[in-house]
């Protein structure tokens, strides 16, 4: 009897050539979001100026990453009523339509309304690819699948601005988008003739008529994103339109929390728990990090000169010296009483690497434009797993799942939020198609600024999380010590 269960936990961990062609399909699939949203970052300098629009040049991250997000958080009920391969399918579909018409745009509007279409497809894509997972493999295999999902996420982030550079150069913005289009419908080929037909298990349609689209919370979501972009194209009534923005996000975060089915953790981001002071944490760094990403590009190829494989570069030293960072922090021992300090060590280097983009985008030098690149990406790289193991342990085990989610989910409302606030001072700025250099020099520097007391407040609640963990890990030692008698 030992002998059989040992040979069936030994199949459990045996990849087979099914399985090795579902991961390579399932890698492909996120390898398809990632490098999109990289690519996109040295292209768009080019569509910009072939299209016009370039005060527009932040709203395609964000419209990107709002319908990327919003689709995201629908894939689960979406997968519980058709399947997974009916949803990767569709999400394959939506994602090469909304690529084509992103290659096909005549005009700036149409660009941007055509990356609504893709992210949403790209969205589906993403999530898809980590729910299907249970479907496909056994559990032994699941930290093997994992693994390789964050091995491409490091290739694409860090391929991804270069490739986008040699299209840009080579066969032109529109020609990469083919190229995402080609990629997106070669996925949807493989999963249709590979993945299998029946794999919605019997609980699944039992629980999939009490299941529902949140769509009020979602609907909340995307508002509370869009209103704050408003204020780009209304800056006389910015802060107004800001603050409303993030009232709508707090009203969202507060239905959430009182709904029977919750999309984050109960405490949401609740500043008096550990869990949901990391996931504030998490919020307010992504918020930060997009920046570059969007106005870097642009800034690099109009007053420096570079040309966009050049300015890829630069923009994948960013992600180069996250993965760096990540492992060097990986090597470090583990269960330390200082490791939780790596937390706000790492925010705060974020916030010096912000500063130093910030001070020298426009006028450089370059040498110090690079170590603050550097740094921005590497300060990531060391406080990221180690908050993210922070978040996922602390609290109840009941909703160990629903934190490990919301680190995404909050991922991308960061990422949403960030290009449509940095949009704000560059509006105010009157940063457009006929800007002058200085009106350049201060887009480089406030679009970057704005986010530095953000890190600075992200700063204080990462120290203040590791006296709650402390306190909570001294706690836990007392109820475990033995009473003297």
């Amino acid at each position: 009897m030992s002998t059989q269960t040992s040979d069936e936990k030994l199949d459990e961990t045996k990849m087979t050539a099914k399985n090795i062609l579902h991961l390579v399909i399932i890698c492909m699939g996120v390898a398809l979001y990632a490098l999109n949203s990289l690519i996109t970052s040295t292209l768009l300098p080019s569509a910009v100026d072939d299209l016009g629009g370039v005060e527009f040049i932040n709203w395609s991250a964000l419209l990107y990453t709002t319908a990327a997000m919003i689709a995201s958080l629908a894939t689960g009920t979406a997968k519980s009523k058709i399947g997974g391969r009916a949803i990767l399918t569709i999400a394959g579909v939506v994602f090469a339509i909304g690529s084509l018409l992103v290659s096909l745009a005549p005009s700036m509007e149409l660009f941007l309304l055509s990356r609504i279409v893709q992210g949403a497809g790209g969205g589906l894509i993403l999530a898809s690819c980590y729910t299907v997972i249970s479907d496909l493999f056994p559990r032994g295999l699941w930290p093997t699948v994992f693994a390789m999902e964050s091995v491409v996420w490091g290739v694409a982030s860090i391929g991804g601005p270069l490739a986008g550079g040699i299209f840009a150069e080579t066969i032109g913005w529109r020609g990469g988008f083919y190229v995402v289009t080609a990629c997106a419908v070669l996925v949807v080929i493989l999963v249709r003739t590979t993945f299998p037909r029946h794999e919605i298990t019997s609980k699944t349609t039992h629980s999939s008529g009490k299941t529902s689209l949140p769509l009020l919370r979602l609907g909340l979501l995307a508002s509370s994103v869009l209103i704050v972009a408003m204020a780009n194209r209304l800056p006389d009534y910015a802060i107004l339109l800001l603050i409303l923005g993030l009232m709508i996000f707090g009203l969202f975060l507060y239905r959430d929390k009182k709904a029977e089915t919750t999309l984050l953790p109960r405490h949401g981001l609740s500043l008096f728990h550990t869990s949901g002071t990391g996931l504030a944490i998490v919020f307010l760094t992504m918020l930060s990090a997009v920046s570059f990403m969007v106005y870097g590009p642009y800034i690099l190829q109009k007053t420096h000169g570079f040309s966009p494989l050049s300015a890829g570069f630069m923009v994948a030293v960013e992600s180069l010296s996250w993965s760096l960072a990540a492992m060097l922090c990986a090597k470090l021992p583990q269960n330390t009483h200082w490791r939780l300090y790596l937390i706000p060590v790492g925010v705060f280097i974020a916030l010096l690497g912000v500063y130093g983009i910030a001070i020298s985008l426009y006028g450089g030098p370059l040498w110090l434009l690079s170590i603050a690149i550097f740094l921005a990406g590497a300060g990531f790289g060391i406080f990221w797993a180690d908050l993210s193991s922070v978040i996922i342990e602390t609290g109840n085990k009941e909703e160990q799942d629903r934190r490990s989610g919301a680190i995404p989910t909050l991922q991308m409302c960061g990422a949403a939020f960030g290009p449509a606030i940095a949009g704000i001072p560059a509006a105010i700025i009157g940063f457009g198609e006929d800007a002058d250099l200085a009106t350049i020099e201060q887009t480089a520097y406030w679009v970057h600024a704005i986010f530095i007391p953000v890190l600075a407040i992200a700063t204080i609640l990462a120290l203040n999380m590791v006296h709650l963990k402390r306190r909570e890990i001294e706690t836990t030692l007392l109820a475990s010590t033995p009473e003297l008698i």
